[in-house]
């Protein structure tokens, strides 16, 4: 995993990304920690249409351009800018 420091405009510091820089798609979990949410309220909005994802096999997966477009739409820009 590569180490970045991101400041925002409110002083915000990201340190250290729970994904790799360069990945496409994220695991539900990836997207969990990042958010600071439980993995089962990520499932839930993939389930009620609100986050689009895929599921190549038993799990997830949410590429990198449609989280963003979903922080946007929710007002989460800082974090969205970081992806």
């Amino acid at each position: 995993m590569k180490r970045v420091a991101l400041r925002g405009a409110g002083g915000i510091e990201m340190s250290d990304l729970p994904f790799p820089i360069n990945a496409a798609y994220l695991r539900v979990a990836e997207v969990a920690s990042l958010l600071r949410v439980d993995v089962k309220t990520i499932r839930r909005w993939i389930v009620a249409g609100d986050l689009p994802a895929t599921r190549p096999g038993r799990d997830w997966r949410i590429a990198r351009s449609d989280l963003k477009t979903f922080l946007h739409a929710r007002g989460e820009r800082m974090i969205a800018n970081v992806l």
